[in-house]
């Protein structure tokens, strides 16, 4: 059974009269003694660390902190597993048409060959998004198992990415950007990882691939790795390619725009200003995007990923309870760190046929 607040905690923000408890639901009758932003943004983190959520109702005319336990009971976490494997032979398939030229009608039994890109691509993504959920959970907050997005020949990589789904409130400042800045830095570390990996990998023994007659950019991360590792390869190994792939995932997700893990940083470092970059970065994009395919390059990527931001941009962001305590100087700084990283890892023209 979940533990009660203490009443003492409570009645600083909240006079308690009466109190009921019904099963494992407990009612507080009383008076508010502040606002409702102030008293949630005082008891939320003392509630939540009990595994309760709690909410301000009206009964009768009378004044109830309604305190229900947090359960994961509705959470389907067979949809998490069998989307992650279906996103994991996704991205074997199209690891092995890619590289090896399969041809998963006439030969089924080669699709194997994409498996060591599969698992370095899912190593990283993996990482990235459990990251979010474990940080998440340490704060408080109610947080999904990850969800694989599988889409086989169709995505470059076999699979449009992966993300955790956020229930309830953000507590503070703090939370959300201890949650978004978490994904990109694990997930680069695995990203940087996976990458040396691929460089000190053979070079994998085939014929012309429909790899080789693609142009990949080369982040400045990527191209820093290079020069240090002493490589055995040429970089389009499977698995450098995965490496290359956590990185671009990590400048895009990266990016200052509504829910995207830079939204959430640039929204704890900057608060309702983060609006204004939120919007203009995918106008950037776009026009950046058309800008180059009016110069005989690739520019759709841009064009593609300026719609979708716009989505985001749209979307807005929720506000965390306590809005009004700023970040300290640590996480400013590594705030600062991240979208240097964000550029860091960004091509403007990834592919190029």
């Amino acid at each position: 059974m979940n533990e009660p607040v203490d009443l003492d905690r409570i009645n600083i923000v909240f006079h308690v009269y009466e109190m009921q408890a019904a099963g494992p639901v407990i009612k507080y009758y009383g008076e508010p003694k502040v606002d409702s932003k102030t008293l949630f943004a005082t008891l939320w983190n003392e509630f939540a660390e009990r595994g309760y959520d709690v909410e301000l109702k009206r009964e009768h005319g009378e004044f109830v902190l309604l305190a229900t336990p947090i359960s994961d009971a509705d959470d389907k976490k067979h949809i998490n597993v069998i989307l992650a494997i279906a996103t994991a032979l996704a991205i074997m398939l199209t690891g092995a048409v890619l590289f090896y030229d399969v041809n998963p009608f006439t030969e089924p039994f080669l699709i194997y060959k994409g498996l060591p890109f599969a698992a370095a691509v899912m190593f990283v993504l993996g990482s990235h998004e459990l990251a979010h959920y474990l940080v998440a959970k340490r704060r408080g907050m109610r947080a999904s198992l990850p969800f694989f997005i599988p889409l086989p020949l169709i995505s470059p990589i076999g699979t449009l990415g992966a993300l955790i789904k956020l229930k309830g409130a953000i507590p503070d400042r703090k939370s959300l950007f201890d949650v978004g800045v978490a994904g990109p830095l694990v997930g680069l570390a695995a990203a940087v990882a996976v990458t040396i990996v691929g460089f000190l990998l053979p070079p994998i023994a085939a014929g012309p691939s429909q790899a080789q007659t693609i142009a990949f950019g080369t982040p400045l991360l990527f191209a820093l790795i290079e020069k240090v590792v002493p490589t055995t390869s040429i970089g389009t190994h499977p698995v450098a390619f995965a490496g290359w792939i956590g990185m671009l995932i990590t400048s895009l997700n990266l990016l200052p725009v509504g829910q995207l893990d830079g939204g959430h940083v640039a929204r704890a470092l900057s608060g309702e200003k983060t609006a204004y970059i939120s919007a203009a970065v995918p106008l950037v994009l776009m026009a950046t995007g058309v800008y180059y395919s009016l110069s005989g390059l690739n520019g759709e990527m841009l064009l593609f990923w300026g719609f979708f931001t716009l989505f985001f941009a749209a979307g807005g962001h929720p506000q965390p309870i306590n809005d009004m305590k700023k970040l300290d100087t640590k996480r400013v700084v590594l705030g600062i760190i991240a979208f240097g990283l964000c550029v860091a890892c960004f091509t403007p023209i990834p592919l190029q046929a």
